[in-house]
């Protein structure tokens, strides 16, 4: 496995991860009227929504330099 598909599975993990997690700390923050799980909610889906950016922007470059590559031939 080349590390950059190594990459996109840890950084789709991790957002996976924080998903849960932001899922998590809403039901809690209802069932505990805890402004702090709340919080935790959203600062994890904040880190949720930057990891999908950062996963879109890692694809593209990962894309443009298969594609400039592939011009050059192979060496």
């Amino acid at each position: 496995m080349d590390l950059y598909h190594f990459h996109r599975v840890l950084i789709a993990s991790a957002i996976l991860f924080s998903l849960g997690f932001a899922v998590y700390a809403y039901r809690q923050s209802g069932d505990l009227g805890s402004g702090l799980y709340l919080a935790m909610a959203v600062g994890s889906g904040v880190i949720s929504l930057s990891l999908v950016a950062y996963l879109v922007y890692f694809n593209k470059s990962v894309r443009k330099l298969n594609e400039g590559h592939a011009g050059h031939g192979s060496h």
